[in-house]
């Protein structure tokens, strides 16, 4: 790769020939043309691109707070968002190709020496209203960087939608609390909450600090749903696995016992003479005229 600090060319930026012109911190840079790869696609190359393609896209969202929450060093030829790459490449996605996910809690939009918010927690005061607490006692940071006069970068995501909204616009450390409102789009909905400090002189950041507010309503008839499911699934493999399948269900059913009647109990022993005799006399089985007995 050359550079060009102000030769005949100037600030060029284009294609030329095999040659890509650019400017990048107010330098020209020149580079060969990147040639197409023609061999044959792998299921391998495809979870690449996949993976590259999916942060590529994630990180876009946050170009502005990640130019703060990555500030250039001394030396340093890498971009703001080429280092949150680097940061998040092999740690927020999940999964392989082609099902692929962003694991919402391990993202780093900063990274820094400077101490963040202790404690902090978020409440609900309203369907879109919410307030952010936190402990901005002198006695806990310690660090000779952090100061009352810290700056708050807080910022909402939903990724259904892909919305982003800032709602700490102006909030510094000694603050102790600051209220924030919900958009309408954002309401009972799954919101992924971002936070990290820069210090007064703009030279230091925190590590980026997480909360996760789960809005959605929950479903009372869940439940219910899945033992349906459940119990319409069952295969017929025959009568000794059906029989297995039922007990499976019953686990996650509440079938309530039968009610069966108690018998009553009937007294056993031995039978009564005199009515043996008379079932004798009678002659059971037989047309016969019982034969009278005479008196003593």
């Amino acid at each position: 790769m050359a550079k060009i600090t102000g030769g005949i060319f100037g600030n060029i930026s284009g294609k030329i020939g095999g040659l890509v012109f650019s400017t990048r911190n107010n330098q020209t840079e020149v580079r060969n043309l990147p040639k197409k790869y023609e061999g044959p696609v792998t299921e391998v190359a495809l979870g690449v691109r996949s993976r590259f393609k999916l942060l590529v896209e994630f990180l876009r969202l946050f170009t502005f707070f990640i130019k703060i929450g990555y500030p250039k060093k001394s030396k340093q030829r890498m971009s703001a968002f080429n280092v949150a790459f680097r940061e998040n490449y092999h740690c927020i996605i999940d999964g392989g190709y082609p099902n692929l996910e962003i694991d919402y809690s391990k993202v780093t939009l900063s990274k820094g020496n400077l101490d963040g918010l202790s404690s902090f927690v978020v409440h609900q005061t309203d369907r879109q209203l919410f307030n952010l607490r936190w402990n901005s006692s002198v006695d806990w940071y310690q660090s000779p960087a952090a100061g009352c006069c810290d700056s708050i970068y807080c910022f909402l995501y939903e990724p259904a939608g892909k919305q982003l909204k800032e709602v700490a616009a102006g909030a510094l450390r000694s603050d102790n609390y600051f209220p924030f409102y919900l958009p309408e789009q954002m309401a009972g909905k799954k919101i992924h909450l971002y936070l990290f400090l820069r210090s007064s002189r703009k030279n230091v950041v925190s590590r980026t600090q997480y909360k996760c507010l789960d809005l959605r309503e929950p479903d009372a008839n869940e439940k219910e749903k899945n033992a349906i499911t459940y119990c319409s699934t069952i295969p017929y493999e025959g009568a000794k696995t059906k029989k297995e399948s039922m007990r499976e269900v019953t686990k996650h059913l509440v079938i309530p016992k039968a009610v069966v009647p108690k018998k009553k109990s009937v007294k056993t022993g031995r039978p009564d003479r005199n009515h043996r005799c008379n079932v004798l006399s009678k002659g059971i089985g037989s047309k016969r005229k019982p034969i009278p007995q005479k008196k003593p």
